[in-house]
């Protein structure tokens, strides 16, 4: 299941800033505590269902965990609906579970919460496009390009540009 997802893991690296620090990121991703109990929840069942779990081949108690995630960042959202960890764990877990429009769904609300966030838009994009509807992937990957100034993330937006004209012609 992990191996599937390397391209969307090379081409998040891929749209990382050249010149981010480390520690630089999202508010929330810099200073754990201001993370929620819910969210800290939910990101320990996801990781322990990704990382321990899943590469285990337990892949029913990896869907408990998963559920426990899920139950976890929802009622993060229901008190916090701009949570952007929330949406994007969320976006992940569904997109791994093949339910590409409710992941896209998620990385859309991140993309509004976070107006810079170019992976957002790509993992969007890429949901869209698992979905078969590909003119709502080519909207999110024109977004990204307006994003970002980078040449390597830009030449592979425009790559899956033109895989998405093809698809939908």
């Amino acid at each position: 299941m992990v191996r599937q997802y390397l391209p969307l893991v090379l081409l998040t690296a891929l749209l990382v800033p050249a010149s981010a620090e480390p520690g630089q990121g999202p508010p929330a991703q810099q200073n754990p505590t201001v993370q929620s109990e819910r969210v800290r929840q939910g990101v320990s069942h996801f990781e322990r269902a990704f990382y321990e779990l899943s590469p285990q081949k337990r892949d029913r108690e990896a869907a408990q965990e998963f559920d426990q995630a899920i139950a976890q960042f929802e009622l993060e959202l229901k008190q916090q609906p701009s949570s952007a960890l929330a949406h994007q764990y969320l976006g992940r877990i569904y997109s791994l579970r093949k339910n590409y429009k409710k992941s896209a769904g998620h990385y859309d609300r991140l993309s509004e919460i976070e107006p810079l966030n170019v992976d957002a838009c790509v993992l969007a994009a890429l949901a869209y496009g698992e979905a078969g509807e590909f003119a709502e992937a080519r909207v999110r990957l024109t977004e990204a390009k307006r994003r970002t100034s980078d040449p390597a993330a830009l030449a592979k937006i425009n790559e899956y540009l033109a895989k998405a004209d093809k698809l939908i012609r």
